[in-house]
């Protein structure tokens, strides 16, 4: 029994001296400068305290914003002469009146310098160009907050934190909230930086404390929705994410997890106030048995399943007496149980609050629940003056987790103001579903960071109103994916649904990469948040942090950094009914960086405008970045980091130090981590690679581990060594080898295990081939597979289109991985065999607009000329000459022909308009004035209203053609050709027969042409000349019939039953080429 009381004893002393070292509130004396009532703390060289009360007594206590002012002491002087006080850091002037009281503009200045001008600070001064910090809550939010409180960063240069009216933390062994003594005293600290804004928030997160680290799994995916979930859900769910390939770690559970409805909750149906005067139910700390039959053995199974649990709670209405620990919590707050009295939330009431965590909270942790979300919605004051409710319930169970010592704490809260950095993570609040809130939240996320509130988390798809569009939930993952915490949430409406693969297969396929996208990311994600603690510039920020005398930096507010190494600029737009694709920009800093979507290596330095599909992210890597990932897995601490997967995207030289740590506990403060260097340098073609000894340790850290080296936009290399020692090519990943994505363009060495502790060293030799003949290609290959499965889907007709060069050019990377030495040959020559898919492409446009969409994106890669377009129209009244003009574009120039032949160059050029006689096929090509490619063929009959044919349209369902003399058509009309678009009709089951008279030119031998999905029949002067009749696809049929120089009569039968319609009917002769048929009169 003593040894039990010793050992809980010990762990309370050890908890509480942890727990202390985070606070050093009391500056060390050579910092501060007393004169008077007033009293001086120079902070940093950029950040001054300034203290003036009436009876000269200060405090040295933490507050709610500032906890840690002994800092290592600036290099400062300062000089008391004729009534003045100076202090001069090597950034800031300060001059005070000596004696003349409270702090006004009169007698306080502090001068420093911005943008190279001396600005002049007053008590007072406005802070006009402050760039914002965070707000409390989105709730309800469709689009932009209505205000969101200033930040710590402006482009004033400077920014005052008057702290003069926050409460102050007490000096026991639980720090605990205190009203500020004194009367009206002032305390400001004033921040003065240029534009040097990183550093600004180094000093603040100095002083204010560091932004928490959260623990690793909290990279991961997160599953909430306001829903009765019950156990056997919950376990259905995790079967349906194993299922469909889906990682996930945690959960979430709204409310429903505890006890909401009682018979005596109601009154004739109505719910009913409880004694704290909340709705009977909103508050609760008993699990319902309905829905959790044995919370404890359901949390054990979470456990078991590596998923961590997080419980919703609304606690303002204390603890009511239905709840199962009221007897408990009664007695020790003085109640008598039997009163039936309850017991009142005061998170103040340091009494109240430790009698909560130890009865109510701390046995439902033990069972297995891992943290809170403290959804706070009421009221903004406690007994305390300057204390909210929020920030003081985020310190109370943040610290709690602190002082029990046995995990990394972690809570799920709103913000609550300047300090609240130190307790992560955000809940943003219950936006709507809509385009304008998804829009928002880069930018909002992304400013948090001038608080160095750097973890929000968002409600993934919005949470409340209409269903959105699929589109739109696969855009929000996508940016989920590179936001600092990916939750999905929604209410329990049927239309909102956050299972990705309940949407169409294709929205789920984006969706899923995704996620893995995010999962392979941990490492880097968890690398940051080292650095963000480290620093106090959070992972997502704006981009001026890194360019703050760029313009273009504030310009973009969508656009932000992701670590140190990437540029992120989620779609938050739709893409539009009539495209695949939508027009992005993107602003680049200088230097060169590589789109991950489309391996593109660009410039920087300017802004540019790429297309994106659905599937694309856009998302930009600076040169020369090493980005450490991770293989596939369902939760991030599935298994251990091995292999590390290192990216060496283009550039000369790149460098990275990786954090590593056991991932969920505090010894990371207590020095147990380890960083490892990664170098890598391009010479000429060689490219060295270096991974340096671990250095330092913590418990279960990693004593071997493999690599898999990965380089983006390479040529396959010519040798490849390993400590010096060389490794073959393999088509297969395999420890000792190398081998090549052709999809991807990238080279992957796979380094055998070795001691963690000594160095490697990799060498790669380059073939001498200019990389950027690869720029691009990744995105092409993909966008030509994405083509070529469309294509097949949408009635490509193979007769008049042919797809082969697509079908080829949509395998280009396993070819490339089918005979490597041949890559440079077939890059060579890639850009002549886009063009030619892509004049396919543009020519089946013209026939099938479904096709357009595809060809405006693929031709962003291509130099292909576009369509001439015809001026004049073609149906005349009565003449029989027709004027032929095009609009002309720009330098490119017009060929065409009047004899139904293909133009070339050769052709007759273009200058002006001219005149043909009706009727007449025009057809026409536009070429670029220099080198190039030229365009598809556009062709357009000429014809009167005496040209043409009759025709007949019937309905009708047959395997084959019908005798259409049996049958009454449901309509007839004229047509000038055999074209199917130009009369109106269902695109199935009807039958079409034309009537009319062709030209022929010269007596002599014809060949007459026909194809057709499905069934046709070509009658010439009266004779069946082609039967192509029956169900089949777009397949062609021809003839040859000799006949005399005149008009001849010609009759055409169709009919369409389902999946795709098409006729094309030609003739040719020995001395005319292959023609469309059209008719005379």
């Amino acid at each position: 029994m003593k040894t039990k009381q010793f050992l809980v004893t010990f762990f309370c002393l050890a908890s509480a001296a942890l727990f202390a070292q985070e606070y050093k509130p009391e500056a060390n004396p050579k910092a501060i400068v007393v004169s008077g009532n007033t009293r001086f703390t120079v902070l940093s060289p950029r950040v001054i305290r300034m203290e003036w009360s009436s009876d000269g007594k200060f405090t040295d206590n933490a507050s709610l914003t500032f906890v840690n002012r002994n800092l290592p002491v600036p290099t400062f002087t300062k000089k008391e002469t004729k009534g003045e006080l100076q202090i001069v850091t090597d950034v800031i002037k300060l001059k005070y009146k000596t004696g003349s009281g409270k702090f006004d503009d009169k007698n306080l200045t502090v001068d420093f310098i911005v943008n190279g001008k001396t600005t002049t600070w007053k008590p007072g001064l406005a802070n006009t160009k402050n760039l914002l910090g965070t707000t409390r809550t989105l709730d309800g939010v469709d689009g932009p907050a209505k205000e969101l409180e200033k930040g710590i960063i402006s482009r004033d240069g400077w920014y005052l934190i008057d702290d003069s009216e926050r409460p102050l933390f007490d000096n026991s062994e639980w720090p605990w909230v205190m009203a500020r003594p004194g009367d009206k005293p002032q305390d400001l600290y004033l921040f003065a930086y240029d534009s040097d804004y990183k550093t600004a928030l180094k000093d603040y997160t100095d002083i204010a404390g560091k932004i928490a680290m959260p623990p690793r799994f909290a990279f991961g995916a997160w599953w909430s929705r306001y829903r009765e979930y019950s156990d056997t859900e919950f376990r259905d769910l995790v079967g349906e994410f194993k299922m469909h390939d889906v990682p996930l770690d945690v959960f979430v559970i709204d409310m429903d997890w505890h006890v909401k409805s009682l018979p005596e909750f109601f009154k004739n149906g109505q719910r009913q106030r409880d004694q704290a005067g909340e709705d009977s139910g909103w508050t609760g700390f008993t699990w319902n048995k309905n829905l959790f039959p044995s919370p404890e053995k359901f949390l054990q199974w979470t456990n078991e399943q590596h998923l961590k649990t997080c419980l919703n709670l609304h606690p303002a209405s204390g603890i009511q007496p239905f709840e199962e620990v009221y007897p408990e919590m009664a007695k020790a707050m003085g109640i008598d149980p039997a009163s039936k009295k309850y017991v009142p939330f005061d998170i103040t009431d340091k009494k109240f609050a430790t009698n909560y965590m130890n009865l109510v909270l701390h046995p439902i942790e033990k069972a297995g629940v891992d943290f809170w979300w403290l959804d706070w919605q009421q009221w903004g004051s406690t007994n305390i003056p300057g204390v909210n409710p929020t920030i003081y319930l985020n310190y109370v169970h943040y610290s709690d987790m602190e002082r029990q010592n046995k995990v990394r704490p972690l809570i799920f809260h709103r913000w609550g103001g300047l300090g609240n950095h130190r307790y992560q993570i955000g809940f943003s609040g219950d936006t709507h579903v809509s385009w304008e809130s998804l829009n928002y939240q880069p930018y909002f996320t992304s400013t948090a960071a001038n608080v160095a509130f750097g973890y929000w988390s968002h409600d993934i798809g919005g949470h409340q109103g209409d269903a959105g569009t699929a589109e739109l939930y696969t855009r929000w993952i996508q940016w989920g994916v590179f936001s600092p915490i990916f939750r999905t949430h929604a209410t329990a409406a049927p239309q909102h649904e956050r299972r990705i693969w309940a949407y169409p297969l294709d929205n789920f396929l984006i969706m899923r990469e995704a996620y893995l996208t995010r999962y392979s990311l941990v490492p880097y994600l968890y690398n940051e948040a080292r650095n963000t603690y480290e620093t106090g510039v959070s992972t997502v920020h704006p981009m001026y942090y890194d360019y703050p005398k760029d313009e273009n930096a504030y310009s973009i507010p969508n656009q932000y950094m992701f670590g140190r190494d990437m540029i992120v600029n989620p779609i938050t737009k739709p893409i539009g009914k009539e495209n695949v694709a939508v027009q992005h920009e993107t602003w680049l800093p200088e230097g060169k960086w590589y789109e991950t979507s489309t391996g593109s290596i660009l410039k920087g330095g300017k802004k540019i405008t790429m297309p994106f599909t659905l599937g694309d992210i856009p998302v930009f890597v600076k040169e020369g970045a090493i980005i450490p990932m991770q293989p596939k897995v369902e939760r991030t601490d599935e298994k251990p980091l091995n292999p590390l997967i290192l990216s060496f995207y283009p550039g000369k030289k790149g460098s990275l130090k990786l954090y590593e740590d056991e991932g969920n506990n505090n010894n990371f403060k207590k020095n147990a981590f380890t960083f490892t260097p990664v170098t890598s340098e391009q010479t000429g073609n060689k490219t060295n690679i270096v991974i340096s000894p671990a250095e330092g340790s913590f418990p279960g850290m990693l004593i071997s581990r493999g690599y898999e080296l990965r380089f983006p936009c390479s040529f396959p290399p010519t040798t490849v060594t390993v400590n010096g020692q060389n490794i073959p090519y393999s088509s297969e990943p395999k420890a000792g080898s190398w081998s090549y994505s052709g999809n991807d363009f990238e080279t992957r060495v796979y380094v055998p295990e070795s001691p963690t502790n000594k160095a490697i060293s990799v060498a790669l030799q380059f073939p001498d081939y200019d990389q950027q003949l690869l720029s691009g290609k990744k995105g092409q290959i993909k966008y030509m597979k994405n083509f070529e499965a469309f294509r097949l889907l949408h009635d490509w007709n193979d007769g008049l289109h042919s797809p082969f060069e697509i079908m080829s050019l949509s395998q280009f990377g396993q070819n490339i991985e089918y005979n490597l030495s041949d890559i440079k040959k077939e890059i060579d020559g890639f850009g002549t065999r886009w063009n030619n898919a892509l004049w396919t492409i543009q020519s089946a446009s013209e026939a099938n607009k479904v096709y357009k969409p595809y060809y405006e994106l693929l031709k962003t890669y291509g130099s292909i000329a576009e369509r001439p377009e015809f001026k004049t129209e073609a149906e005349l009244d009565s003449d029989t000459k027709a004027k032929v003009e095009f609009i002309q574009k720009g330098s490119e120039k017009i060929y065409y022909t009047t004899d139904g032949s293909v133009p070339t160059r050769s052709s007759q050029l273009y200058t002006k308009a001219f005149e043909v006689a009706v009727p007449a096929r025009v057809n026409a090509i536009a070429c670029p004035a220099g080198d190039g490619s030229c365009s598809s063929v556009i062709s357009k009959i000429f014809y009167n209203k005496k040209t043409g044919l009759n025709y007949s349209l019937y309905k009708g369902k047959w395997s084959k053609m019908p005798d259409f003399n049996t049958l009454t058509p449901v309509e007839k009309g004229f047509a000038p050709d055999f074209d199917l678009n130009k009369i109106k009709h269902d695109s199935n089951n009807y039958g079409l027969v034309y009537n009319g008279y062709i030209n022929i030119p010269a007596d002599g031998k014809y060949t007459f042409y026909i194809a057709s999905d499905d069934g046709s029949k070509l009658y010439i002067d009266n004779q069946l000349v082609i039967d192509n009749d029956g169900l089949h696809g777009f397949d062609e049929k021809k003839s040859e019939v000799i006949l005399k120089k005149g008009l001849v009569p010609v009759r055409l039968e169709y009919f369409q039953e389902s999946y795709g319609e098409g006729l094309s009917v030609d003739f040719s002769s020995e001395t005319m080429k292959r023609t469309s048929l059209f008719p005379s009169i």
